[in-house]
């Protein structure tokens, strides 16, 4: 039988080499940078061959490297299909979203998939900064181009990324019907200068695309109020605190209900569209293809809902 290499090292040397950082690497397997380092050292000498060229302070795939790291991410995405298919755990789908697209969006319609594929887990995270397709352990990302564009780089081939839309986000000034009511039907854009307005901090430019995209001039925010999360920006607005950015996509169930109602019928193109992302290995998984399908269906008939004229009466 032929000597195998230590089977652990493979898998420290692949964050490693992916991560092109012995200190990044560790701190994804929750160990010491020395421990990379060594367990590298090791299957270095059972190779007997260098993979990385080693600076003063950093590492860097040489051409042995890059040969055999295609190799052995191939070689670990066959083994994880493998153990899915023999072992008992179910076979589970990892997502990461953007904060206000999981909670206003995914959230309500996970239940769906469920039903429909009742064998399949879910393991789903939050991340309000953008998303890292670079991270191991997670399938599908649910992000905005604008947060993704960092990553698009990555070139391995099990770490090919394909970004697929999942709907055209827009942007729509919204209230309350009391607060609509209590201030009056404004006639233009420049008149919500002395409104309260909301926004969320992580689009904290919302309002001022929208006015540039209506000819206007922004008002002064200093005095709007923000919020960490688009759900209590919605939930500031439904209750009356102020108007708001609306995102149609992402409170489609307020407007449906009337608990929101445009100000105006003028939507503008936000900056970024939401898009799904995963990778060539991802892909291959069964339940990968699974969720894929059933989330870009969700999104097309989603945005059917959502399109349209808008009623802007209380």
């Amino acid at each position: 039988m032929l000597p195998l290499p230590p089977l652990d090292s493979l898998r420290f040397f692949e964050a490693a080499a992916r991560h092109q950082s012995f200190t990044v690497a560790a701190d994804e397997l929750d160990v010491t940078p020395a421990a990379v380092a060594h367990r590298v050292r090791t299957l270095e000498k059972h190779l007997d061959a260098e993979l990385f060229d080693r600076g003063a302070r950093s590492v860097r795939l040489n051409r042995r490297g890059r040969a055999y790291l295609k190799d052995v991410q191939r070689i670990l995405a066959d083994v994880h299909a493998i153990s899915q298919r023999t072992g008992r755990q179910p076979p589970r789908v990892g997502i990461v979203s953007v904060e206000a697209v999981a909670e206003t969006w995914l959230m309500p319609r996970l239940p769906s998939f469920r039903v429909a594929h009742p064998d399949i887990a879910i393991e789903l995270e939050t991340n309000h900064r953008g998303v890292d397709p670079k991270r191991s352990g997670f399938d599908c990302w649910l992000a905005y181009t604008d947060e993704t564009a960092a990553a698009r780089p990555l070139s391995q081939r099990e770490n090919t990324l394909l970004e697929e839309t999942l709907y055209e986000e827009q942007l729509l000034p919204v209230c309350s019907p009391a607060l609509l009511t209590a201030r009056g039907q404004p006639r233009r854009p420049a008149d919500l200068h002395d409104w309260p307005l909301l926004y969320d901090l992580g689009w904290d430019a919302d309002w001022s695309y929208w006015f540039t995209r209506q000819g206007e001039v922004t008002p002064d925010l200093s005095q709007a109020s923000g919020f960490r999360l688009y759900s209590m920006v919605i939930h500031a607005a439904v209750s009356g605190i102020g108007a708001a950015i609306g995102r149609p996509m992402l409170i489609a169930r307020e407007l449906e209900s009337r608990t929101l109602v445009p100000i105006f019928n003028r939507q503008a193109e936000a900056p970024a569209r939401c898009c799904l992302i995963t990778t060539a290995a991802s892909r291959r998984r069964p339940e990968v293809q699974a969720f894929r399908k059933w989330v870009l269906g969700e999104a097309e008939t989603a945005a059917r809902t959502v399109a349209g004229p808008v009623r802007t009466t209380p």
